[in-house]
């Protein structure tokens, strides 16, 4: 190589690094963004759920390994079938990275099934994935006298809901419009919670649409007990160590009402998802995806999760991207039959069905202020 080749080169490494000094790295601008600030994590259901219990957990062990280490506080915020917090999160929380979601997955079916009141658009959110999947489940209280899931083809079993988006009411509803079940729901209930409370009280027989994991979390005795029995149970695959229990999509009765099936099962492996708002520059998703795989391998998460009865079989941001996109973009014809099963006819409310104290309260529009003349 020639002196001035030499030269030449020797001038671009020293520019290059004399750049690389002097540009902050990403990871220095993100970490100056969080230094001090105080992340909000937003969650669609009440306090003392799993999935309020996951969420917690989770954003405890992860603000460490965000750059800057913010903390964090939590905002329940459940209504409207989990509909209210995902519109906050798309519409109005700040869109820079400060702002967390926590929202049960039926977000996502309300989306693809042209529901009430969606403000927001589910593919647009930057997922930093999901904790975990596990299987929903559909059961009666051992005072039901229902053992098998025929039963439920030939005896009425009454099934408490919350919001009427969410799983609680969806998957009875769904049971009866595409299995022949005859489940009474009675819609209204302040959070899962107190349906559990009604159930222990007689009110109510049975319940819908949670999972293994926050029912053995809340109440990890219910199935060694006999308390609780699990009549069927909707994922893509079984839930390990519950393999006698029937998929829901084996149930059916036809190609048409499995295909059905089949798209809720997809719903479930949306899993627990936890995401940010739209808009955030891409360095800050990045160093909130590491942050969760981070926390996926973190001793003390796992001990806690364990200890906590909640289990860890976590999926990745862009894994879980192509879930959701799958789900909203899902072929007409089954997205029409899939609505179709969800129709709300038949639903008791839960004010005319039991008292007032264990009911979701309507909200009372604030009166506009006359104009001064």
């Amino acid at each position: 190589m020639t002196n001035r080749r030499m030269g030449l080169l020797a001038a671009s490494v020293a520019g290059a690094a004399a750049l690389t000094l002097s540009a902050p790295s990403s990871a220095d601008e993100v970490a100056d963004f969080y230094k001090g600030k105080t992340l909000t994590l937003i969650m669609s259901t009440g306090v003392g759920g799993g999935n309020d219990l996951n969420a917690r957990t989770l954003l405890t062990h992860m603000t460490k390994y965000i750059p800057g280490k913010p903390e964090f506080k939590p905002v329940n915020m459940p209504g409207a079938g989990h509909v209210r917090a995902t519109n906050f999160l798309y519409t109005r929380a700040p869109q820079d990275g400060t702002h967390l979601g926590a929202v049960i997955r039926f977000y996502v079916l309300h989306q693809a099934l042209d529901g009430k009141g969606v403000k927001y658009d589910a593919t647009k959110f930057n997922y930093l994935g999901s904790t975990t999947v596990s299987n929903v489940v559909l059961g009666a209280f051992h005072t039901a006298g229902i053992s098998s899931f025929d039963q439920l083809k030939k005896k009425e079993l009454i099934v408490g809901g919350t919001g009427v988006g969410s799983g609680s009411v969806i998957f009875p509803n769904l049971f009866n419009k595409v299995m022949g079940t005859k489940l009474k729901i009675v819609q209204g209930y302040k959070s899962g919670h107190t349906i559990d409370l009604a159930m222990e009280r007689g009110e109510v027989k049975g319940r819908a649409g949670f999972t293994f994991d926050s029912m053995m979390a809340v109440h990890p005795t219910w199935l060694s007990k006999g308390t609780f029995k699990v009549l069927a149970q909707i994922g893509l695959r079984k839930e390990p160590g519950y393999e006698s229990i029937p998929l829901a999509e084996d149930l059916a009765s036809s190609d048409e009402d499995k295909k059905v099936m089949r798209m809720f099962a997809g719903v479930v492996g949306v899993g627990s998802p936890i995401f940010t708002t739209p808009g955030v520059p891409k360095a800050r998703v990045a160093a909130l995806r590491n942050a969760f795989a981070a926390t996926m391998k973190d001793e003390a998460y796992l001990a806690r999760m364990k200890k906590i009865r909640l289990s860890v079989n976590p999926v990745t941001g862009p894994d879980l991207e192509k879930v959701i996109s799958d789900i909203v973009n899902a072929p007409p014809a089954v997205l029409a039959k899939a609505k179709n099963a969800l129709s709300r006819k038949g639903l008791v409310k839960c004010k005319a069905f039991t008292s007032a104290k264990y009911c979701k309260k309507k909200k009372k529009k604030k009166a506009k202020k006359k104009k001064e003349s």
